[in-house]
């Protein structure tokens, strides 16, 4: 996995390499994600007709703080 540039910290590029048991390989593919923030999130759900019902910070149901790893996000075309 290799890190945002310094210029788009918010992607992400992800190479994954699929092979046999004796290293033989299948395909490698290569994605690149993009982390939204929570304003980012929320207006892009917004502008695609989406209510948001619930938020939380972890798949515990905890809230979002600063700290949070992950954006859980329940939400319904409005």
């Amino acid at each position: 996995m290799v890190a945002g540039s310094p210029s788009r910290p918010d992607l992400v590029t992800v190479t994954e390499t699929t092979s046999q048991p004796d290293g033989t390989i299948l395909r490698a593919d290569r994605a690149t994600l993009r982390f939204l923030d929570l304003p980012t999130l929320n207006s892009f759900l917004t502008e695609a007709a989406f209510t948001i019902d619930a938020q939380y910070g972890d798949w515990h149901h905890e809230p979002i703080t600063n700290t949070s790893r992950e954006i859980i996000t329940i939400a319904r075309r409005a």
